[in-house]
């Protein structure tokens, strides 16, 4: 029986549409998902268009470091192919929570998958991938159209920030938490090098069909979504979501890549990501911290 690859925020947008290509390809996906019936609908489109495909539905909220012991728990000794940490949240109004405490951008884009990865790692077959899905805004404005650069401080205060309410503060914790991603690529492909799993980082590009804007305001949602489509024709480094959802999946299985790990990804190449992603000390810092942070 075929591993399967297990995709967070798979319900829509981008990891709907890479779920159904790896289903496509007749791989056996299990949905991570906030919401089991939005998960249920997504898997019922993909067996609707993939007859035959094998997939389930997993409740995961990434915000709550219970459900994620609590996901990682309800699979057991499950062998999984493959995990794909795709899930993302922008937040612009206003300092949000979590449960635990945290703020929820750091929370969910990093600290969720860090304990859900950490927690899996038994469960990883030989040749195994992990991919997480980063961001062209880590570089900085020069490279994202004008998207405020990170902000790199101790993860403890990135994981519990003052509070700051403005638009800009939001957009830059997102930013963050894309460099804290690739951080966390680079240091867990050093960690797992001798136990046959690659782990590489994936930049799917400005994808304005996506739902990171659905805490804009609804003026600004309306204007989005009337220029989506100029965006993606018009805008160096605008995909549509099933192109990135092509090599997304390409990332996660291709025998192209067999034993490459430790790299960031633009479509299906590998580049180089920002200098200040490759500082090792910061990225050995986010990984003991995170340790710290999601301990029970």
């Amino acid at each position: 029986m075929t591993a399967a690859t297990l995709i967070t925020g798979a319900s829509s947008g981008l990891g709907l549409a890479t779920s159904l290509e790896l289903a496509a390809a007749g791989k056996p996906v299990i949905l991570a998902c906030r919401s089991v019936e939005r998960g249920e609908a997504a898997a019922e489109r993909i067996c609707g268009e993939v007859p035959g495909a094998s997939v389930e539905v997993l409740e995961l909220d990434l915000a709550s470091l219970a459900s994620v012991r609590a996901a990682a728990e309800s699979l057991g000794v499950r062998p999984l192919g493959g995990l794909v940490c795709n899930a993302g949240v922008q937040f612009i109004t206003g300092t949000r929570r979590t449960g635990d405490g945290l703020e929820e951008t750091f929370a969910t884009n990093h600290l969720g998958h860090f304990l859900l990865t950490t927690l899996l790692l038994d469960n990883f077959v030989e040749g195994a991938r992990i991919v997480l899905v980063s961001s062209g805004t880590h570089f900085g404005p020069r490279r994202s159209m004008g998207f405020p650069a990170p902000r790199w401080t101790d993860p403890r205060t990135l994981a519990v920030p003052a509070e700051d309410s403005s638009p800009k503060a939001g957009r830059v914790r997102y930013s963050t938490s894309k460099l804290a991603n690739i951080y966390m690529t680079y240091e867990l492909a050093r960690r797992v090098k001798d136990r046959g799993i690659t782990v590489n980082a994936f930049d799917p590009g400005l994808m304005p069909e996506t739902g990171l804007s659905r805490d804009y305001s609804p003026r600004a949602k309306h204007v989005y979504a009337v220029l989506t489509p100029m965006l993606v024709r018009a805008v160096p480094g605008a995909r549509s979501v099933s192109d990135s959802a092509a090599d997304l999946a390409w990332l996660a299985t291709s025998t192209e890549v067999d034993g490459v790990t430790g790299k960031y990804f633009v479509r299906r190449k590998p580049v180089a990501s920002s200098k200040e992603s490759y500082d090792r000390s910061r990225a050995e810092q986010l990984w003991d911290v995170s340790e710290e942070l999601v301990k029970g």
